[in-house]
């Protein structure tokens, strides 16, 4: 009977620690950096992903590959979306303007999940898989 339990409650725990509902094609994510010289927008909506690159643009597709599609898709699995309201900055450039400030919204199921601000190019390790991706597949050529 313990033994029982104790798989059960292995399973129970280790599936609210992961994000859930890892389903990023159900998701919108917004990844916003700003400063005074510089703005970065990145929307994930319908299985589309838009940038912008400077306020007064529009936002712009970003064509992906069915790989980096996956990968964006795996890095987003890896998000716990309960603690990220939690989340604590490693570094705090932007206070004093030697960094971006960012965050990442992601509306998930009729819920809001938002970081409290961090530094553009140096998030909390928790989402920086997915902060890295994102980044990435949005300055390639």
């Amino acid at each position: 009977m313990k033994t029982i339990f104790t798989i059960f409650l292995t399973v129970f725990l280790a599936k609210s620690c992961a994000n859930e509902n890892g389903d990023i094609d159900k998701a919108v994510v917004e990844y916003e950096a700003t400063s005074r010289g510089f703005y970065k927008n990145i929307k994930i909506e319908d299985k589309k992903l838009f940038v912008i690159n400077n306020r007064n643009e529009k936002p712009v597709e970003v064509s992906l590959s069915k790989k980096e599609w996956n990968e964006l898709v795996d890095a987003f699995k890896e998000i716990n979306l309960e603690e990220m309201k939690n989340l604590k900055a490693p570094t705090e450039k932007r206070l004093y303007d030697g960094a971006a400030h960012a965050n990442i919204t992601i509306i998930l199921d009729g819920k809001t999940y938002t970081t409290d601000g961090f530094d553009h190019g140096y998030p909390p390790s928790q989402i920086e898989n997915f902060i890295s991706k994102l980044i990435f597949l949005t300055i390639k050529e």
